[in-house]
């Protein structure tokens, strides 16, 4: 992950979960959909793990929200 950017990376972590957990979603049901393992999902929702624009859309999809969504608002 870049310098400068944690934050940001936490706050979309932080929504991720909030809108897997508001749908009744596992972070393994949410990993299978996305095609990672479900580590990758955990270390996302912390913070901890900075991930590319495939798999925003992957977890956007997912979770039936719109990447752009997802990202409004971390700056």
């Amino acid at each position: 992950m870049q310098k400068g950017y944690s934050q940001e990376i936490k706050i979309l972590g932080e929504k991720i979960k909030k809108i897997r957990e508001k749908k009744g979603m596992s972070q393994g049901t949410l990993a299978a959909m996305c095609d990672v393992d479900t580590r990758t999902i955990q270390r996302i929702e912390k913070g901890e793990y900075g991930f590319g624009v495939p798999l925003l859309f992957a977890i956007s999809e997912a979770l039936g929200r719109k990447a752009e969504g997802l990202i409004k608002g971390l700056k």
